[in-house]
Formats: C-alpha cells, structure tokens, sequence
C-alpha cells in the first residue's frame, strides 16, 4: 500500500505502482476548471485520486484495460473520499464509447514504443505501446475532448518530437510543457505536456526532482506537498 495525506493505494496486483511520475504528472494535472474527466490507463487510480482532491465535485471515468489492476483502481476511488464521483471501466481504452466529451483527459501511457518485451502480459501491456496504437491512441483522444478542454500527458523527453507531430495531425496544440530533470547532471528525463484544441501561447518550465546528494529538491517538494504522507524535507 502507498499512502497519501487523504487516500491510500492499494497496488499488489497492479504491474505499475505508484512513483515518481503519477505524483509529477497528478500534481501538475489542474482539475478546478473542470466537470467531466477521463483517466486513461488509469492503473492503481492514483491520477484519478489527485485530481479528485483537487476538485471533489469531479465526475471522473478511469478506463483501465488490465482487469486485476480495474479491479484494484474500483477499490481504491470506493475507499477514498470521492468513491460516488468516479467509475472505472475495464475495457480497452479504443473500445470505450462513452455518450460525451470531458473537459479534462490525462494520462500517463506505456513508455517503451516497439521495444523488446519481457514475455509477461500485464507488465507488457502497461508499458509498451505500438505505434499503431499510439497514433490511435492521440486520435480517440482528440475526439473525446471537448473544444474547451485540456490533455495532459507524460512521456520520456525522446518521444516528445513523435508525440507533438500526432498532436498536430489531430488538432492538438501545446500550451504548457514542463522538462523533468532526474538531477541536475541528469537532464531531460520526462516531459509534462498539457494540449488544448487551439494555438495558444506555449508556457515552458523546467522542474529537477533530486538533489545531487541525495533527497529531493525543494521545488519537488514544494509541487507534491499537499499529497505525500511524510514530509519529504525531513528525509534531506
């Protein structure tokens, strides 16, 4: 189990637990705007379940295709808080149909694209993707997002060319973008992107998670405060 300030996780039949990314990408996710969300590949739930703090008046669909981890997603929304405003579907995100278009969508999808496989199912299926399915993948995307409406993303830094030339053939624009530095010798780990369906502005930034020595950096801490159960600063 993880814990957080206000929900716990329960992950032992999840393939992917909780780290560094879902709290990187749950912090930065902005859910006050919004009324209808999708959480795609939703995993343990934990996404769901920071959004959710954000702005418990959320209506929130988390589509997970793996269906011991849908099961353990169900679990973990029904013994939070926010149980009533969430429902999971165990189903292939390309198959789910729903009858509307969200305002928000996120997603933290598999990383290694047509990349040598382990041979176990679930672990596979959370972290490789066909380019076939990540192109389809952007495109349902586009089409269940309402015309005021945010994506957000994580990918590895060198996918981010890939992932903005699908954005742009399905009329996706990007408006923010944050560079994840593992440390500050080790750059351009991950990449935040947030995509709306018109051109604006784009908004870079960077954030650096670790110190050098050890222990996290105080903007790290600073982003993820209100969620980790303990106090991060104590450990540096």
């Amino acid at each position: 189990m993880f814990r957080f300030q206000l929900f716990d996780v329960i992950q032992s039949k999840n393939p992917l637990k909780v780290g560094t990314d879902s709290m990187l990408l749950g912090s930065f996710i902005d859910s006050s705007f919004a009324k209808n969300a999708l959480d795609i590949g939703a995993g343990t739930g934990v996404l769901s379940l920071m959004a959710l703090q954000k702005n418990p008046d959320l209506l929130l669909d988390a589509v997970e295709i793996h269906s011991e981890a849908a099961e353990e997603c169900s679990l973990n929304l029904k013994n939070s808080p926010w149980g009533n405003s969430a429902q999971v579907h165990a189903v292939d995100y390309l198959h789910f149909h729903p009858s509307k278009t969200y305002d928000l969508i996120f997603s933290n999808p598999p990383f290694y694209l047509d990349g040598l496989k382990s041979g176990d199912k679930s672990i596979d299926q959370a972290k490789h993707i066909s380019r076939e399915t990540y192109e389809l993948f952007i495109q349902r995307t586009a089409e269940l997002l309402n015309e005021e409406g945010r994506f957000y993303v994580i990918v590895p830094f060198d996918q981010l060319d890939y992932l903005q030339h699908l954005a742009a053939q399905n009329g996706l624009f990007p408006c923010q973008k944050i560079t994840i530095h593992a440390t500050e010798h080790k750059l351009n780990s991950r990449i935040i992107l947030m995509f709306v369906k018109r051109e604006e502005k784009l908004m870079e930034s960077t954030l650096t998670v670790r110190l050098i020595g050890g222990g996290y950096t105080p903007e790290y801490i600073a982003l993820t405060k209100n969620y980790h159960h303990t106090d991060l600063a104590a450990g540096n």
